[in-house]
């Protein structure tokens, strides 16, 4: 079975930590270890921004979505300032 590593990218660890838990498992099923090792290797991977396959605009609006509750809107031509 393939384990996480300190050093890979955090995204790569998560699915290899999932596959040790079990993809069938709900968040809510994980004991408090599972999710303390989860917390611990995502800390000690690589992030997500030093990966070249992620852009800083895309990471921007998942944390807007999803830490400040808000959806990315695109301006329309009433909103444009000139």
């Amino acid at each position: 079975m393939d384990n996480p590593n300190v050093g890979d990218h955090s995204l790569k660890n998560l699915t290899k930590l999932f596959t040790r838990f079990s993809w069938d498992k709900k968040l809510s099923d994980l004991t408090e270890e599972e999710i303390k090792a989860t917390v611990v290797i995502m800390q000690f991977s690589k992030k997500v921004e030093e990966d070249e396959q992620y852009n800083k605009q895309e990471l921007d609006r998942l944390l807007l979505k999803y830490v400040h509750g808000k959806e990315e809107t695109k301006p329309t031509d009433d909103e444009l300032p000139f």
